[in-house]
């Protein structure tokens, strides 16, 4: 099964990645199909707030089984098989030969206090 999404201006994440990213240890995200930004400077989101804001350097895209040991660790997990089942968590049902998108980014500003993603909306 396929799956092409293009990424607006929100990268957003589960809380239990969120100290790693503002930390700057997690750069990549691994996210299941062809996943398009549209603007190389997004927000990082996590629970309906902005924590910062991070530059995509770099995307590329390639099958599941693909997905080298260095981009695993560098996602935050030990092993193949961790990745996998994060991946089938969020989207269901995933298999080694369908399509992820390796998104590599950098933190370049992180908010002193993260900002209601509602505001956005008021021109904040």
């Amino acid at each position: 099964m396929g799956r092409y999404v293009e990424l607006g201006p929100y990268l957003r994440f589960k809380r239990k990645y969120l100290e790693g990213i503002l930390d700057g240890k997690k750069r990549v995200t691994v996210r299941y199909g062809i996943v398009r930004p549209r603007f190389s400077l997004v927000y990082i989101v996590c629970c309906d707030h902005i924590y910062g804001e991070a530059i995509i350097t770099k995307v590329y895209y390639t099958r599941l089984e693909k997905v080298g040991q260095d981009v695993i660790e560098a996602e935050g997990f030990g092993s193949r098989e961790e990745l996998v089942s994060e991946l089938k968590e969020i989207y269901g049902e995933v298999r080694d030969g369908d399509t992820v998108s390796v998104i590599f980014f950098s933190l370049v500003r992180k908010y002193d206090k993260p900002v209601p993603l509602a505001r956005l909306g008021e021109g904040v």
